[in-house]
């Protein structure tokens, strides 16, 4: 009752008649009680597979360690076998995963205009920390011909890395349809439904089931990427996200079934990534390629290994055609220079680095206790035979060795990709998943974590241009 009337309160505000918003305050604070348990979350969930690794080993040091977390081992393989294959089918709101999914996508777009409503932000004065660079590079687009705008968006603006936002951003603004600011302010309410419909297909391609996806589609409506993105003004991280969630739901059907369209689709979608934010390509690339890897070890099928290898030739090509076309760095160039500030001292602050990540960085929107903690429940209890998440974990993975080399602000951009919509579903339905015929309460409990997740994301978004308490 306190989430829901949180979230009218939030809505409605500034014109709920009780201005204290005792609701909301009620609801922040069940927050902050709950953030310090994000650190200790967050490293147990990416570190999972470090023990289970180990044990996975036939030799007397993973022998010792089978004995020590035995009891451990136990817990998890009762947890396991208590999930039935078919419990998502008995959440009465996963009955209409499209309905699901379409209200995400209303949701998504909503929470993108809270911060330009007129009562809160009457100014209309953009938000987020790196829009005004958006404004600046498609208005010095607008001051070339076409053939230059093109140009400069490919080459000089951001050093040519994030083409395929800004050239959309300009096509609109040049059909008069709205001015550079209003195209820029507008952008969250287009990203965020992107990013829940290319969720939704990631996860249905990935479980092959519609509920789940439906599911997961609302969690990322109120995800870190929509509040950090508004925050922060990340409009190609987001895009980019998006893109990867598509790129990694074809990988996973080209791999089920290998055809001529499904593979142009997965070129098309890598270039995409490429001109839509590098830094997120070489991820994304990385992720696939460990996923490709580890399937061929297994089963010695190329089926993967030789169309990986072709896709990033083209992609190569590509990059390198474009720079020695409209100059700037090649992709890998604009990695290593993100990636230059990695130095092994650094796991030496692990923890501080962590605590600063968390609540430091990006307004301390990272440090979400809730879905840190479903999305915990899930890394313990994925498994490595599972494609989807063999490749949900090689994410993990990725990023859980790469963290330690870097301090708070580094290490909250790779927190923003990972995939905590797909992997909070995961752990939410476990946890309350119905036992015999006691479906009511976890359908109340799944009601209950919407809508703290919706109380989040209006706090988040309404906060970035008012400050009610």
């Amino acid at each position: 009752m306190i989430e829901a009337l949180s979230a009218v309160e939030w809505a409605a505000y500034p014109y709920f008649p009780d201005k204290s918003l005792l609701f909301a305050k009620m609801d922040a604070t069940i927050f902050s009680i709950l953030a310090p348990f994000s650190p200790a979350f967050l490293i147990i969930l990416l570190y999972t597979w470090v023990p289970e690794l180990a044990v996975s080993f036939d030799n007397k040091f993973s022998k010792r360690l089978k004995t020590y977390f035995n009891w451990l081992a136990q817990s998890l393989s009762y947890l396991r076998h208590r999930i039935p294959s078919d419990s998502v089918h008995r959440f009465a709101l996963t009955d209409r995963p499209r309905l699901l999914l379409g209200l995400a996508v209303v949701m998504a777009a909503l929470l993108g205009l809270v911060p330009y409503r007129p009562e809160l932000n009457p100014a209309m004065t953009p938000v987020g920390v790196d829009a005004h660079y958006y404004i600046d590079w498609a208005n010095a687009m607008l001051q070339r011909s076409p053939e230059g705008a093109f140009s400069y968006a490919l080459g000089s603006a951001s050093f040519g890395s994030r083409p395929l936002l800004l050239i959309p951003i300009y096509l609109v603004v040049a059909s008069g349809v709205v001015t550079t600011v209003r195209a820029v302010e507008f952008l969250p309410a287009v990203l965020g439904p992107l990013l829940v419909l290319s969720t939704f297909l990631f996860v249905r391609e990935g479980q092959q089931s519609e509920r789940l996806a439906g599911v997961a589609s609302l969690f990322s409506a109120f995800s870190f990427n929509a509040t950090v993105g508004m925050w922060a003004g990340s409009y190609a991280n987001w895009l980019a996200l998006a893109e990867a969630y598509l790129f990694l739901a074809f990988l996973l059907g080209f791999f089920r079934t290998a055809s001529i369209s499904k593979y142009v689709i997965l070129a098309a979608l890598s270039l995409g990534i490429l001109l839509t934010y590098p830094w997120i390509w070489a991820m994304v690339l990385t992720i696939a390629a460990v996923f490709v890897v580890s399937v061929w070890r297994d089963a010695r099928k190329t089926i993967l290994v030789k169309p990986l290898l072709l896709l990033l030739a083209i992609n190569i090509v590509v990059d390198a055609a474009k720079s020695l076309l409209f100059g700037g760095p090649v992709a890998t160039q604009d990695v290593s220079s993100s990636l230059s500030t990695s130095s092994v001292s650094q796991s030496l602050g692990f923890w501080p680095n962590i605590i600063s990540a968390l609540f430091v960085y990006f307004d301390g929107l990272l440090g979400n206790a809730v879905l840190l903690g479903f999305s915990l429940i899930a890394m313990l209890y994925v498994r490595f035979r599972d494609k989807f998440e063999r490749l949900l974990t090689s994410w993990i993975v990725i990023v859980s060795l790469l963290l330690p080399l870097y301090g708070g602000g580094g290490q909250a951009r790779f927190l923003y990709v990972l995939p905590f919509p797909v992997v909070t579903t995961i752990g939410l339905l476990i946890v309350i998943r119905p036992i015999g015929n006691k479906t009511l309460h976890s359908n109340l409990a799944l009601v209950l974590i919407f809508l703290l997740s919706a109380n989040y994301a209006l706090r988040a978004a309404t906060n970035l241009v008012a400050a009610p308490f």
